[in-house]
């Protein structure tokens, strides 16, 4: 086929993949000669050659240098793109194409705009190097999305849309049909998927390093985010933003987090972390997990519920004791919820914490009821001693006083045997009676306060 006069003459790396496109050969320019104008694959690409009967066209470059802008804004392209280990001058502008799929494995690039694209196959990166941002906003890529092992390097962009925002990644309202890959990834600048819809899984682990902040803000993801062994960086800001995430797991072990951990609002049907290695500032309130690996103890839980840099907030401990009661650990369920009380108790008026020391001396805030039996008990033998010690005098005829009785008379304000209203004290055996029946109310009060408090939950 003859080429475009606008084209003028290809030089012999250009006509080596002139030749090739048609067979959908791969084109490799010889060391030397390896410049490949821009305008010349965009030309292939628009229709400048068919495939010879028998072949499937494909552009399929190795190892050149592409110089000018590859523009396919708003192209229509049908046929595979491979730029393998190429080095590219300008930004490639894909933006608003509709494409097959496109490859730039271990290419070098000084950045990309693909906004609103259309990939109807893989859009990879595996390998290369990108000096500013990957402009991959609102694309829609049918297979995966592929990182694995490039180097990523972000810039600023000034537009509305961006809010003057630096980036390696400018990638919100994306929709990925398979898997997005950020294997051994190595990001300066942030990451932003928010709002990405995945079809299968997040691998954002062996190695991924981000030097800003990974944005998954209300991403939905199918399968697994996997975080395992990642390196977040953002020390004065947020490192890991998955405000509203929906995910069916989530595998939060990274090897370093310094940022704070946004999971507020998520929900994913299985969370798996290492409570010892949990970042400094993590962020919790509204997060929902059916399943907890490893669950531990609650003792190894109660740091993690504690690190929310604005304080105190009710629901994760809630989420947690609704966690260990669901799988029978009872016990690990009151201790979280003692702990919430407790934490709860330090933003109190003065009265009110005074109360609440109360009921957690004297019932644990009705999580741990055996303490009411103790006091109770401990009372008791407490009266019964001194009351037998120092026995009443008087009474109605016919009544013996009895110091068991007699105590628990003073002491349980919902019995009345009558020993309190038949005898009387006088000295220090009537200041124990007082005592014993400011104590019985008390105790009444806070049990009865637990009760409601246990009622109201269930």
């Amino acid at each position: 086929m003859v080429v475009p006069v606008e084209l003028g003459e290809l030089s012999a790396a250009e006509q080596q993949l002139w030749d090739a496109f048609p067979y959908g050969r791969v084109a490799t320019p010889q060391s030397g000669a390896r410049t490949v104008r821009a305008a010349v694959i965009r030309s292939l690409l628009l229709g400048a050659r068919s495939a010879e009967p028998g072949h499937q066209a494909a552009l399929r470059l190795h190892g050149a240098e592409v110089a000018g802008v590859l523009d396919l804004h708003q192209a229509d392209v049908d046929v595979a793109i491979d730029l393998v280990g190429c080095t590219f001058d300008s930004v490639p502008s894909l933006s608003f194409a509709r494409l097959r799929g496109v490859s730039f494995e271990g290419s070098t690039l000084p950045g990309l705009d693909a906004f609103a694209a259309t990939i109807g196959g893989t859009l990879s990166f595996v390998k290369g190097t990108l000096t500013g941002a990957v402009v991959i906003y609102g694309v829609q890529v049918s297979g995966d999305l592929d990182f694995d092992w490039a180097h990523l390097s972000g810039d600023g962009r000034a537009e509305e849309m961006f809010g003057d925002r630096v980036a390696a990644v400018f990638g919100d309202s994306m929709q990925v049909g398979r898997h997005v890959y950020l294997q051994g990834t190595t990001a300066s600048g942030n990451v932003e998927l928010s709002g990405i819809r995945v079809g299968g899984a997040v691998y954002a682990h062996r190695g991924l390093r981000v030097e800003g902040m990974l944005r998954l803000r209300g991403a939905d993801i199918t399968g697994e985010a996997n975080l395992t062994d990642a390196v977040l960086l953002n020390p004065d800001d947020t490192a890991l933003d998955a405000w509203g995430m929906r995910a069916a797991e989530l595998s939060l072990r990274p090897e370093r987090v310094d940022g704070t951990v946004d999971l507020r609002h998520a929900q994913v049907q299985i969370l798996r972390d290492d409570p010892a290695k949990s970042p400094a500032r993590l962020r919790l309130d509204g997060a929902r997990y059916t399943a907890l690996e490893p669950a531990g103890v609650a003792g190894s839980r109660l740091r993690w519920l504690s690190q929310d840099p604005e304080g105190y907030r009710p629901q994760p401990y809630e989420q947690l004791a609704t966690h260990y009661r669901q799988i029978g650990h009872e016990a690990d369920a009151r201790t979280v919820l003692l702990a919430k009380q407790r934490r709860r108790r330090r933003q109190l008026s003065p009265p009110a914490v005074a109360w609440g020391l109360l009921q957690d001396l004297l019932v644990g805030y009705g999580y741990r009821p055996g303490r009411a039996a103790l006091w109770l008990l401990g009372l008791t033998a407490l009266g019964t001693g001194v009351f037998h010690l120092h026995p009443a005098t008087g009474g109605r005829s016919g009544v013996a006083f009895n110091p068991l009785i007699y105590t628990l008379d003073v002491l349980v304000p919902i019995v009345n045997f009558g020993q309190e209203t038949a005898f009387g004290f006088t000295g220090n055996a009537r200041w124990l009676a007082y005592l014993l029946t400011i104590l019985g109310w008390l105790l009444f009060t806070a049990v009865a306060a637990a009760l409601t408090r246990t009622f109201n939950r269930s």
